[in-house]
């Protein structure tokens, strides 16, 4: 079955992309050739839309299909931490999300997005009851409590509120952060900084250290090399990471031997900065981002990036959802390992 990273692929464009034109998202501005180069791409494919899919088997022969029909009855609610805006910044969890609806179109499940209404609250658009509710990054403890009007079946993608509690499926981070400082190690690099949000939202969305600064902290503490001068503390957005990094190079600064942009989100800027300045990279500079979206693969040079393995997160999740329908299981945290894909970002020095 083809998916959206096949079409992104062979499109040359992100996911992101791909997604919001296949579902005709009125607020995306493309161009029509890249509109028709995808839409060409995925009617090639065979692609369809998780909607487009469920339509057609729900018009599929009442006798033929009357055995998978009973199937289809499960209503899984999708809860986004970020708003639209916030998805355009980062991508990472829009991406999440489709992965996650292939998977459950795949089981036959149906699929109902929660939105914020004026007062913050999670509602949706009918009247149908929820089997289960999956929330996809962080959320505070009223939010949450939205959540149980809805079911009690609740599982945490990408966060892990309470595990006493719920079942919850989180990246290692720990296992990834040493992954990109051995391979700076292991390519001759010694100063390495870290570009990105030093606190982030944590489980229930309150500000607290992020985990990938967390451990990269504390790695190079144990090795006495952590240096406070190579931690450029920005939002994880495009933005503030030109912003930030255009500052520090015009400081006059120590220019690190490498740098680790702790998402993909703040890749754009790092590069633009770098850019206007003639810093080179990999020859000046090396660079390893965190969540291998397209724009890692895409960018000129490709970076070198964390893959966290969205489709073995979200699959944990749908796992972890049929637990809790069998009412046989104590709340599990699911840690998903991560590996580093090398691109042309880092070389030999």
């Amino acid at each position: 079955m083809a998916t959206l990273k096949d079409i992104a692929g062979i499109a040359q464009v992100s996911q992101a992309t791909v997604s919001r034109v296949l579902n005709q998202d009125p607020s995306l501005s493309v161009s029509e050739e890249t509109r028709r180069r995808i839409l060409q791409t995925a009617k090639e494919l065979g692609y369809r839309t998780v909607q487009q899919r469920y339509q057609a088997f729900q018009d599929a022969g009442e006798t033929e299909n009357q055995g998978q029909r009973e199937n289809v009855a499960r209503r899984i609610g999708i809860a986004q931490m970020f708003e639209n805006e916030q998805l355009l910044e980062d991508i990472y969890y829009m991406v999440l999300k489709s992965v996650f609806d292939e998977i459950c179109f795949e089981k036959k499940w149906e699929t109902v997005m929660l939105f914020r209404n004026e007062q913050g609250n999670f509602v949706k658009n009918d009247d149908k009851p929820l089997d289960g509710i999956v929330a996809i990054g962080r959320f505070t403890g009223l939010e949450i409590a939205d959540f149980h009007c809805y079911t009690e079946n609740i599982v945490f993608l990408d966060s892990s509120p309470d595990e006493e509690k719920y079942c919850s499926i989180v990246p290692n981070y720990h296992l990834a952060i040493r992954q990109v400082l051995k391979c700076f190690r292991e390519h001759g690099y010694r100063n390495v900084a870290y570009l990105g949000s030093v606190y982030t939202y944590g489980d229930m969305k309150q500000l607290s250290m992020d985990p990938r600064f967390y451990y990269y902290k504390n790695s190079l503490l144990e090795k006495g090399l952590f240096d406070p001068k190579f931690v450029i503390d920005c939002e994880m957005q495009s933005r503030s990471s030109y912003e930030v990094m255009k500052a520090y190079l015009e400081s006059g600064k120590e220019l690190p031997d490498a740098i680790f942009a702790a998402s993909d989100a703040v890749a754009p800027g790092l590069l633009k900065a770098l850019h206007e300045f003639g810093i080179r990279v990999p020859e000046q500079i090396g660079i390893i981002t965190f969540n291998n979206t397209n724009f890692s693969r895409f960018s000129e040079p490709p970076l070198s990036s964390v893959e966290v393995y969205m489709r073995e997160n979200a699959d944990a999740a749908a796992f972890c959802m049929e637990l809790l329908w069998k009412k046989k299981t104590h709340p599990k945290k699911i840690i998903i390992s991560c590996s580093l894909e090398e691109r042309d970002s880092i070389r030999q020095i």
